[in-house]
C-alpha cells in the first residue's frame, strides 16, 4: 500500500515538474469559460441544444459537432486538450454553431456575435503572452 502511495506521490511530483506555457495558458482560458459562464446572458450556451426537447429535429443535420461551455469546461477540467488553441477551436464552434442555426440578425445570432468579439479579446492576450 505505502508503496502505490509514494508511485502516486512521486508522479504527482513529475507532473508539477513538467508544467509549462501550456498549463497556465489552459488555466487562463478555464478563467475566460468561468467568467463567460458567470455572465446572466450566456444561458444558451451552457449545455447542449436540447434539439429534441426544442423540436428543432433539423439541427443536427444542420450542425455536426454539437459544442457547449459545459462541455468545455469539463473536458478543461478532465484536461482533455493539449493547448489553448485546441480549447479556442471549441469555444469557436459553439458561436459559429449558433450563428449557422440561427438567422442572421436574430438575437441568437447577435449574442453568439457578441461573445465571440469578447471571447476573441480576452483569448488574445493569452495569444500574445503563451504562443
Amino acid at each position: 500500500r505505502s508503496a502505490i502511495h509514494r508511485t502516486e506521490l512521486s508522479l504527482t511530483d513529475i507532473r508539477g515538474t513538467m508544467q509549462g506555457p501550456s498549463d497556465e495558458a489552459l488555466r487562463r482560458m478555464t478563467k475566460i469559460v468561468n467568467s463567460i459562464l458567470a455572465r446572466g446572458d450566456s444561458g444558451p450556451f451552457r449545455e447542449p441544444v436540447d434539439w429534441r426537447g426544442l423540436e428543432l429535429y433539423d439541427y443536427p443535420k444542420i450542425i455536426k459537432k454539437m459544442m457547449d461551455l459545459g462541455t468545455v469546461k469539463r473536458k478543461l477540467e478532465r484536461g482533455q486538450y493539449q493547448t489553448a488553441h485546441e480549447c479556442a477551436e471549441d469555444i469557436r464552434l459553439i458561436w459559429t454553431n449558433c450563428k449557422t442555426y440561427n438567422a442572421d440578425g436574430s438575437d441568437f445570432f447577435l449574442l453568439a456575435e457578441s461573445f465571440s468579439r469578447r471571447f476573441e479579446e480576452r483569448y488574445k492576450k493569452v495569444r500574445v503572452e503563451f504562443d
